[in-house]
């Protein structure tokens, strides 16, 4: 049985996910493809344009088997914490053949170079680094300066989104010392194109389109949202457009307000994840002048501070997710304790047999049963399954904060996450070659 995984945002789905999809199963040979998919916030310190449930429902209507949820820790972290995060579930699975991710370049061996000097850091590249941040170089800047005094021909490729993932993916491959074969599929496209015009829009113009529309009344998805949407997919968008989605940032700003003010001092922001002091300082001063979330970004952000780091700090306090750096060691901050189940094929049991025959993790498919899986005493993984009821809590809570957004913004009654039920899919694949 060969297994290939995924690891996606689908925030939202669309013909080029769908694209990969098939190409990750066709060039792996893949029996079973499961997607290691975030929840309801992303890695650009964001709300996702719609919840996970209807991510997930996507994901397998385009031919997905098994869509498991990566926690919001790793989900709203920068692209090492991510990918470590993610790459650690899917060792965990204990039957993970392929890992396949999508890449500008396509170049598998050069993005393997680069993930080599990231995981072993040799000396030179060390030396190199520590002077490029010495002249105030930003971290990303450094780093590629540093590779490219170890790899000159291939530091370019880390300016590039797609890249940067695939080079974190195998550099958490390497630290892991993953049996798990990675695999590449050129991305078509480009992430930065904001028109919809492309035989392949990104997720970007998509959300574009999205907060230009007028969600929340009686108007259908627009047509040229519509047209980017892989087919078997649409209904399901039409469905619960204007409904349950469309999410946007500026959704969480009452909410983020209150919390910013409720502080008693910074100190309470420097706690949370990628929250550093200068920071934190400085989000407590400019609290008071607070609108909505995306001002405040511009406000506070600066040259030696981007606009996504600083967005990604803002939910990281308003999800009080706390620096996993000062609450665990070093070897367990990547760790994950659990695979929560969002969905799959019903054809897709043989997938859940490998996984409970061979994985160390426990398989999540009640949240009503969670707390009684991972109290449950059973061997060594358990020996801090305190951590385990933190990570998932911290899951439940923030799926409710999201839900709370969705409310307030559609008058639709907040579902209760704990009684969510599995999402099942017929035998059935309904995916078809020709949709492009």
């Amino acid at each position: 049985m060969k297994i290939t995984a995924v690891i996606a945002e689908y925030n939202p789905l669309h013909k080029g996910h769908a694209y990969h999809l098939r190409e990750a199963r066709r060039l792996s040979g893949a029996d079973f493809l499961l997607v290691v998919m975030s929840g309801n916030f992303v890695q650009r310190g964001e709300p996702a344009v719609m919840d996970k449930y209807l991510r997930a429902e996507a994901a397998l209507l385009c031919g997905a088997d098994l869509v498991l949820e990566l926690p919001v820790p790793f989900a709203c972290a920068s692209a090492e914490k991510f990918a470590a995060g993610a790459v650690d579930l899917l060792n965990g699975l204990g039957c993970v053949d392929t890992l396949c991710f999508g890449s500008e370049s396509g170049d598998l061996s050069s993005l393997d170079d680069l993930a080599g000097i990231l995981a072993d850091e040799p000396p030179r590249y060390q030396n190199a680094l520590k002077s490029a941040l010495k002249t105030g170089l930003s971290f990303p800047k450094a780093r590629e300066y540093a590779l490219s005094q170890c790899l000159p021909e291939t530091a370019s490729l880390l300016r590039l989104p797609n890249d940067i993932l695939a080079v974190e993916y195998l550099k958490a491959l390497k630290r892991t010392k993953s049996s798990i074969r990675p695999l590449a599929v050129q991305r078509l496209g480009d992430y930065r194109e904001t028109a919809l015009d492309a035989p392949f829009s990104s997720a970007l113009a998509l959300r574009k389109a999205l907060s230009e529309s007028r969600a929340g009344s009686s108007a259908p998805v627009p047509d040229a949202v519509l047209s980017c949407i892989p087919n078997e997919a649409r209904t399901l968008f039409c469905e619960n457009y204007g409904r349950l989605f469309p999410i946007f940032p500026n959704d969480l700003s009452p909410m983020l307000h209150y919390r910013l003010l409720q502080a008693s001092g910074w100190e309470e922001f420097a706690r949370c994840a990628d929250v550093p002091e200068e920071l934190a300082r400085r989000i407590y001063r400019e609290r008071f002048a607070f609108t909505d979330l995306d001002a405040f970004t511009d406000l506070v952000h600066t040259k030696n501070r981007t606009k996504t780091q600083v967005r990604r700090a803002l939910l990281h306090i308003l999800l009080d997710l706390p620096d996993l750096s000062k609450n665990l060691p070093a070897s367990r901050e990547g760790q994950c304790f659990y695979a929560r189940i969002l969905g799959l094929q019903r054809s897709a049991q043989p997938l859940l047999g490998e996984i409970k025959k061979h994985g160390r993790l426990p398989l999540l498919s009640k949240p009503a049963d969670a707390r009684a899986v991972l109290s449950s005493p059973n061997g060594a993984f358990f020996a801090k399954r305190s951590d385990a009821l933190t990570f998932f809590e911290t899951d439940m809570r923030c799926s409710q904060l999201y839900q709370a957004a969705v409310t307030a913004k559609f008058g639709q009654p907040a579902a209760s996450e704990s009684a969510h039920p599995l999402l099942v899919l017929p035998d059935a694949k309904t995916f078809s070659q020709s949709n492009s």
